[in-house]
């Protein structure tokens, strides 16, 4: 591939065949996902504030923990459907590139700043030299997560570790997108059950090779935080983009039965399935599904609460939100539990801080920074923001 090409091949220029279907434009908003990546935003910070008040859930591997993970899928998925959706034909790998970087970077690089100084502000200078400024470092270049050690995984902004997987994502999607375009209907659907099947093998795999003593670490590494396996989800987001731009079947299943399925799975396949098939396979599927069915809430004009203007703007800050809000909920609750509050009153009290931050954040650093990138680069076409 050359970097400064277009992706797509010049023998088969995307317009040759989304001029096929009757879906709309590529270009047309989906302002229902904005709002979607709200909810699965607010699900991670649910959980995180759940285990701060409760924090023996996290050895009990509830519901309360695996709504969190489902919402990491869905944010893998509705990158790859995003970014397959607004894919602009004459576009090549160091534009998106930047426009990625320019996305992506600024609050990275700000919330990990914020956590390496409340980490030598609490007295763990210690951990910011030898090994832990290592990891510190492999944080900050986000490639902390190919590595199998806790210390790596969990080092600077923990949450961070999935914008490496996101990194990894759109280091290859300039290759993957003019292949992807190049399936028929029949091999995109074809395509969709292999990437579903391959996430259901994963664990498969990591029960006999990766893993076979079932120690909680490697398992996790493996099936959760290492972005090789997480790939199958993202490219099974852009297939479902495709198929949804050139009018594929799928299920004609409603945004509100897909997302009471994927919470319904949460709840209940906890009891039934090991632990490895809850970090992404068991629903992969409802995730997709979703995904698929709130976008034709917007690509048909049909009603929808998640285009709502407040809850597009707050699905806006996700990203922000997804950053911050743990270094915001633990910085508070640790001040207030240790003037003498409960934890669920320390909890109460620290949430609302947590849009404000994002907020703030969003305005003061990742905006001006998309805004400053697309006046330097005359990128003026309206980009959706991803997680």
């Amino acid at each position: 591939m050359n970097p400064g090409r277009p992706f797509e091949p010049p023998s088969q220029p995307r317009t040759q065949w989304t001029a096929k279907t009757t879906a709309p434009p590529a270009s047309a908003r989906l302002p229902s996902l904005t709002g979607l990546r709200f909810a699965a935003a607010g699900a991670v910070v649910y959980t995180h504030a759940r285990l701060l008040v409760s924090p023996h859930l996290v050895g009990t591997f509830g519901p309360e923990v695996w709504v969190s993970m489902s919402s990491v899928s869905l944010f893998f998925i509705l990158s790859g459907y995003l970014l397959t959706h607004s894919a602009r034909p004459t576009d090549t790998a160091w534009t998106f590139w930047r426009r990625r970087a320019a996305k992506i970077l600024p609050n990275h690089v700000f919330t990990w700043c914020v956590a390496v100084a409340v980490l030598v502000g609490a007295g763990g200078v210690a951990a910011i030299s030898g090994a832990g400024a290592a990891a510190l470092a492999a944080n900050l270049l986000l490639v902390n997560t190919w590595i199998p050690s806790s210390r790596f995984v969990f080092a600077g902004n923990p949450v961070s570790w999935s914008l490496a997987a996101e990194m990894f994502f759109y280091l290859l999607f300039p290759v993957l997108l003019p292949r992807v375009e190049r399936l028929s209907r029949r091999g995109l659907l074809i395509g969709s059950a292999m990437a579903i099947a391959v996430v259901w093998t994963w664990p498969v795999l990591c029960g006999f090779v990766i893993n076979p003593a079932g120690a909680f670490f490697p398992g996790y590494w493996f099936l959760y935080v290492l972005p090789v396996t997480r790939l199958p989800e993202f490219l099974l987001g852009m297939m479902v983009a495709r198929l949804s731009m050139t009018g594929g079947r799928l299920p004609r299943v409603g945004a509100v039965p897909a997302g009471l399925s994927a919470v319904g799975t949460v709840v209940f396949s906890g009891d039934h399935l090991s632990h490895p098939f809850m970090y992404a396979a068991v629903n992969v599927v409802p995730l997709a599904l979703l995904v698929h069915a709130t976008a034709r809430l917007d690509l048909e004009g049909k009603p929808s609460l998640l285009r709502a203007r407040p809850v597009v703007f707050l699905g806006e800050i996700s990203y922000a939100m997804y950053l911050v809000h743990a270094l915001v909920l633990t910085a508070a609750f640790v001040s207030l539990t240790d003037r003498g509050w409960s934890r669920g009153a320390a909890v109460v009290i620290a949430l609302p801080l947590v849009p404000l931050a994002s907020w703030l954040l969003y305005v003061t650093v990742e905006r001006p920074c998309m805004r400053q990138f697309a006046t330097a680069r005359r990128c003026h076409t309206r980009e959706p923001s991803n997680k």
